[in-house]
């Protein structure tokens, strides 16, 4: 009997990485503050309180981390908060962009 076909892992398909959002994309495709004002008034709606935003974000990383610190390492920590971090920039440049 004739062996099944094997399959050739050079002809898997292979799926191309995204790259990562970066602080730098965010900051050129979100507006600042006096942009932020010029649209609300535009629309007609309430200016985003952006730094309450980005404070909150900032205590909830801190807050996770501090409780996390006793049942992860050192690279379990820094992988947790990588994934954690890049997730909220990756939120905040597609946010921007729409």
């Amino acid at each position: 009997m004739a062996k099944p076909a094997t399959t050739n892992r050079s002809n898997a398909r292979v799926s191309q990485l995204r790259k990562g959002a970066t602080l730098e994309m965010v900051r050129l495709s979100c507006p600042d503050a006096a942009q932020a004002l010029k649209i609300a008034e535009s629309f007609g709606t309430t200016v985003v309180d952006s730094d309450g935003i980005r404070s909150l974000h900032e205590r909830l990383i801190v807050e996770t981390a501090d409780s996390l610190s006793e049942g992860l390492g050192e690279r379990a920590m820094q992988i947790h908060l990588q994934r954690i971090v890049g997730a909220f920039v990756g939120s905040a440049h597609g946010a921007g962009q729409f």
